[in-house]
């Protein structure tokens, strides 16, 4: 089974638009794990894609936010009351906070990340939600020194495959590090942005659109992870 995910990340606008146009286009489903509220999120075709919660607790961490988890968390779902899944900004969690989404009637939390790895499944966790693993993520692609020419990634495999993209990557084409650093003080600024955009080597846009047309011109049904969820036993 195949799903795709994007990690929104504060994204600007037109760089969301962006993404969505690519999944459209090849009449794909995604699912968005969502940092705010979007105009261009909220108008999406729900045929195609989910909006799911991306909260972001690093700032407990950092020890410079006023907000408790709590409350941080209670903010995302004010702007998406009918989320159904979640998947924190760093993978951050907890059991606590785990405890947390099952509390406000969260059906599954996708913070499990195990990279390249096959056979996949879902599982139910302790507090009733599903716990759904992904093995995909762009910018960790890069962090591993691998080309975009292939996801490595088989998907013939029986188990899940699961991506990760987000949507800044997508529209810069990023196969590195460094292109990222150099660009994101624009991410809130498109048409500068794109000026960043590689296009000398495959990139996360160029796989992504690899994917896309793999999955179209094979006919291979793609999920949202709320499906996925339903799967667990």
């Amino acid at each position: 089974m195949i799903s795709f995910t994007c990690d929104v990340d504060w994204a600007a606008e037109a760089v969301l638009a962006d993404t969505i146009s690519l999944f459209e286009k090849y009449g794909i489903k995604c699912t968005f794990f969502s940092t705010h509220h979007s105009e261009v999120l909220a108008k999406c075709n729900r045929k195609l894609f989910e909006i799911a919660l991306h909260p972001d607790f690093n700032p407990l961490l950092q020890g410079d936010s006023a907000k408790s988890a709590e409350d941080i968390l209670d903010d995302i779902i004010d702007i998406h009351p009918d989320a159904k899944g979640v998947r924190s900004h760093s993978m951050f969690q907890s059991t606590h906070i785990k405890q947390k989404y099952a509390d406000r009637r969260l059906v599954y939390d996708a913070n499990h990340f195990v990279p390249y790895q096959t056979g996949l499944k879902p599982f139910k966790l302790w507090n009733g939600m599903v716990c759904i693993p992904y093995n995909w993520e762009d910018d960790v692609h890069w962090a591993y020194g691998y080309s975009f020419e292939s996801s490595r990634i088989d998907l013939a495999d029986t188990g899940l495959n699961i991506f990760d993209f987000h949507p800044i990557h997508i529209y810069l084409n990023t196969e590195n590090k460094f292109r990222y650093k150099e660009a994101k003080r624009f991410s809130q600024q498109p048409d500068k942005l794109i000026t960043y955009r590689n296009n000398e080597v495959p990139g996360t846009r160029d796989l992504l659109i690899s994917l896309l047309k793999y999955c179209r011109t094979n006919k291979l049904d793609t999920y949202k992870m709320i499906d996925i969820s339903a799967l667990a036993v």
